[in-house]
């Protein structure tokens, strides 16, 4: 295949044998190279065969961005291959995107604290643990430090690939409403190492799940054992309360019994 344009000593445009129109990345693909030149099929890690809109985004983007930026966002990707992600083209395209603008903000001593942080390290540990992973390539291809919301941040791209994006933030402001409801109503501070309040946490992501799907949770038999745990703390009711009137002002759904009891179970065990 030829070359059409040299974006860097990484990136290519070239023409397919079959006469399509692809953009290749690889170590030194482009080093030394001119339009027309045949391009070393050897070097090729990446193909791209992207269309009208996110081609032309893509285009844009390989002539703005930084070489070193590029291939930290390479090693990411690979990285996140390796965890079992499909990285498609689109969020191939948003990621790079993405470091190229938290680098930038960066360097220009702009801060965007990421408010969802502790909820997206409990929730999404893998995520985030890819996402720590991210910084240290960052830190050492492009010499920047970037603080750790860019790890919760890049957790929320990888998220995006597995569920909509604006679902997974939806989630996580779910989460993070009720817990906050928690700690406020019984005056506590949860401890997030233990095993109690991550089946807390998990319960109310699922919770959240059924919530934005629509569905709710049936099991009889349970309105006994109810109203026993609701008497063994003072606290309780008003908990169940304000959970509710949180889920129905902010997400118009109202909790029913079973969702209530499973709600006391997990409390009873955290406090």
């Amino acid at each position: 295949m030829r070359s059409i344009r040299i974006f860097n000593n990484n990136a290519v445009s070239v023409v397919t044998p079959d006469g399509r129109e692809a953009i290749v990345l690889g170590k030194g693909l482009g080093f030394g190279k001119r339009p027309g030149d045949a391009v070393n099929d050897r070097l090729i890690e990446k193909i791209y065969y992207v269309q009208n809109e996110m081609q032309t985004k893509f285009l844009q983007m390989l002539q703005d961005v930084r070489p070193d930026v590029m291939e930290a966002a390479e090693q990411i990707i690979a990285l996140a291959e390796r965890f079992g992600f499909a990285m498609s083209n689109q969020a191939t395209i948003s990621l790079v995107d993405h470091i190229g603008f938290a680098i930038e903000r960066q360097q220009s001593g702009l801060s965007l604290p990421n408010l969802l942080l502790s909820e997206t390290q409990l929730l999404y540990s893998r995520e985030y643990e890819l996402g720590r992973q991210a910084l240290e390539i960052i830190r050492t291809r492009c010499g920047v430090e970037l603080p750790e919301d860019e790890a919760g941040y890049i957790a929320l791209h990888l998220i995006s690939i597995s569920v909509d994006q604006s679902a997974a933030y939806d989630i996580l402001k779910f989460v993070k409403g009720a817990l906050d409801i928690i700690k406020q109503t019984y005056g506590v501070t949860l401890d997030t190492e233990s095993i109690d309040t991550m089946r807390l946490i998990t319960h109310l992501k699922f919770l959240a799940q059924r919530i934005f799907q629509n569905t709710s949770w049936e099991d009889d038999g349970m309105e006994s054992m109810y109203e026993m745990l609701l008497d063994r703390h003072p606290q309780n009711r008003l908990c169940l309360n304000r959970l509710d009137e949180y889920c129905r002002t902010a997400f118009c759904y109202t909790l029913n019994l079973q969702e209530k009891f499973y709600l006391l179970v997990h409390l009873t065990k955290v406090l």
